[in-house]
């Protein structure tokens, strides 16, 4: 009982400053979207999505391994993040000079916005001291640490817009977000007695390493290009001006993400725990789980669809499409929900890399449907391609793919006959046993 107060302390947390991030994220996006207008707005989405992207690279998938090292029993834990942080080091620093030498090559519109967000891929290796953090205890400390980040970053953009500052110093105003959050969680790590040992580094255990995460890295990376694909390709195709309109709609679903992520860290426990101990009560969980996560998604599907007609009044007359493309994402936060819990149900089973083929197929679709419905409805054409890939990789495909129908359709199909009988106070009930 103390561990899990200890765990809905760090959540009330995490939620009340994310809450008050969201509402000043959301105000300033507003603001900076009118003083970049479509174009300026675009190129900026643009290039932090293609850095999001390196970004997944760059975390080798060890976030989860590195914690599970960490908590062995008897484990060197500097010699274990010597090794951790080094590889992705190694890996950071061969991306960071690949885009940039991409960059010469290519030259693209937006380089120096490329290149100054793209500095955030070096801030890569220090977050395993986050993994450190968590397996002590101390996750309010980041939490803490990434919303002062996050104020920093927000001054500083408000303070761009009061100067009318030129459009590479927004970039710089994101990445440096990153930075501070990354220095602070540094900090903590060793005033609390958090050390590494680099020369600990082998590749030859970082290569055994990555061969345990890779699912997890390929999984992540997928997600990631799942995500961002549309707003690459909406550049590509329609131009800077269609890109930023539909990423003002993405901003804003992307608020929404964040619920399924607290609902999962709230279950996953007692999922863990109920796995290990009863067979009947871990299905037990993992339907109410599921039950939980589809009515939660029609709550929130059901807000960003209410606030879909305020685009044009929150943006300016230039954003006005973008209320469209909010409605179609707010029905794709749905199967999106939906592929979260199915995503943590597969973590405690160990059985990730049945999620791989399923997201690589959605990604697969959501580009061949990008490319036949962008050139003819520009941005709401991206958006249904997101509403069918999501639908095809986290609906369709629990019940087409072997692994996925093993061990995940019947919980699903469970959850889905159940609902009309579901209340949160079974809800409660697994979260206080």
């Amino acid at each position: 009982m103390v561990a899990g107060s200890h765990i809905l302390k760090t959540l009330s947390l995490a939620t009340t400053l994310r809450m008050a991030r969201l509402l000043l994220s959301f105000v300033l996006t507003c603001a900076l979207a009118r003083h970049l207008g479509g174009a300026g707005f675009g190129h900026l989405a643009v290039a932090m999505a293609v850095v999001s992207i390196l970004l997944s690279v760059g975390e080798l998938g060890f976030a989860r391994y590195t914690v599970r090292e960490l908590m062995k029993h008897g484990s060197d834990q500097p010699a274990v993040l010597g090794i951790t942080i080094t590889a992705r080091f190694i890996v950071s620093v061969v991306l960071f000079a690949g885009l940039i030498a991409w960059i010469g090559w290519r030259r693209p519109e937006g380089a120096l916005l490329l290149a100054v967000y793209g500095t955030q891929i070096l801030t890569n290796p220090a977050t395993e001291t986050l993994a450190w953090l968590e397996a002590h205890g101390r996750v309010s400390k980041a939490v803490i640490a990434q919303f002062i980040g996050f104020i920093v970053s927000a001054f500083c953009i408000a303070l761009g817009i009061w100067q009318n500052a030129p459009l590479w110093f927004f970039a710089l105003t994101y990445a440096l977000e990153g930075w501070v959050f990354i220095a602070l969680s540094a900090f903590v790590f060793w005033h609390h007695g958090g050390r590494v040992k680099p020369r600990a580094f082998q590749f030859s255990r970082a290569l055994a390493l990555v061969s345990r995460s890779w699912p997890e890295l390929a999984s992540q990376a997928a997600l990631i290009l799942l995500f961002r694909l549309d707003t690459m390709m909406i550049e590509w195709l329609r131009g800077p001006e269609e890109a930023g309109i539909y990423g003002a709609a993405v901003r804003v679903s992307e608020m929404a993400y964040f619920v399924p992520g607290i609902l999962a860290t709230l279950f996953l426990p007692r999922l863990m725990e109920a796995r290990q101990n009863d067979s009947v009560l871990f299905e037990k969980r993992v339907v109410d789980y599921l039950s939980a996560s589809v009515i939660l998604s029609f709550v929130v599907a059901a807000g960003l669809l209410l606030l879909s007609p305020w685009m044009s009044t929150a943006f300016g007359s230039e954003f006005a499409r973008s209320g469209e493309m909010l409605r179609v994402h707010a029905w794709a936060f749905i199967p999106y929900a939906i592929g979260i819990a199915r995503t943590q149900i597969l973590t405690v089973e160990d059985r990730l890399a049945a999620n791989l083929s399923s997201v690589i197929l959605a990604v697969a679709i959501n580009a061949w449907l990008n490319l036949v419905w962008i050139p003819a409805h520009g941005g709401v054409g991206a958006a249904w391609a997101t509403l069918v890939s999501y639908t095809l990789a986290w609906v369709v495909c629990t019940y087409l793919s072997p692994g996925l129908r093993m061990h995940v359709s019947g919980f699903m199909t469970s959850a889905f006959v159940g609902l009309p009988r579901f209340t949160l106070l079974r809800v409660r009930a697994l979260l206080h046993p």
